[in-house]
């Protein structure tokens, strides 16, 4: 399992000298992020959302694709394997965008589930479109290389690429007023600019939290899920 010090160390460390990523070493970045990810899973939660700052929804899309490619389920968090394996191999890219569009269950062959179909969307949807080489200093992490004149430049760094987690949401029980907040946080980010996105995230996630219910057995039985009524 990956965690944030295993992005750290393995992938970030040789970068510690400057603040400003040059295209090479982002792309160098990129795919080793790629190779450390295809073949296994985020350690935490924490770990997911520290990798936000790292990605971009078009990096994220290959990892998923590469994550498939070895049989795993796209959710970074998730180590299990598809629903529905496929060879990535046995369609070509009309037909696959085709099933996506007009198959209700394709979401099967790229995730174990639906609810981390829902999960890995969301956290998507939220990834800065900004090249890893335009975000200044989201790579740095050890406070040797960090000035004290630049804590106020990691903290509105923190802010803008932070993500939120579905499943934090659904752990929160948020109501649909925190939902269209956090909607309009990202608006203001600059992420999904059009109207009619926003709508239909803000439509998506709405339905997605009424559509888990979490009840709680207050006299539940000794052996548990054993019995089903």
């Amino acid at each position: 399992m990956i965690s944030k010090e295993n992005i750290q160390e393995n992938v970030l460390k040789s970068h510690q000298k400057h603040r400003q990523l040059s295209m090479k070493e982002s792309e160098s970045i990129s795919v080793e992020l790629l190779e450390l990810l295809c073949d296994s899973c985020c350690k935490d939660e924490d770990s997911l959302k520290y990798l936000s700052r790292l990605l971009t929804p078009e990096l994220y899309n290959d990892l998923i694709d590469e994550r498939n490619l070895n049989k795993k389920c796209g959710y970074p968090l998730c180590d299990k394997s598809p629903e529905r394996i496929r060879d990535p191999f046995s369609i070509n890219y009309v037909t696959k965008k085709f099933l996506w569009e007009n198959n209700p269950y394709a979401y099967l062959s790229t995730y174990c589930s639906k609810f981390h179909f829902k999960c890995s969307q969301f956290y998507m949807t939220q990834l800065s479109e900004d090249a890893l080489f335009a975000r200044t200093g989201v790579h740095l992490y050890s406070p040797v290389t960090k000035l004290s004149s630049e804590v106020g430049d990691s903290n509105n760094l923190d802010d803008k690429y932070t993500v939120t987690l579905f499943e934090e949401i659904v752990r929160n029980k948020s109501s649909d007023e925190d939902i269209k907040k956090l909607i309009s946080n990202l608006k203001k980010l600059g992420i999904h600019n059009a109207d009619d996105s926003q709508d239909e995230v803000e439509s998506d996630i709405s339905k997605w939290i009424s559509d888990i219910k979490i009840i709680e057995n207050n006299d539940p039985s000794e052996l548990g899920d054993l019995i089903k009524e």
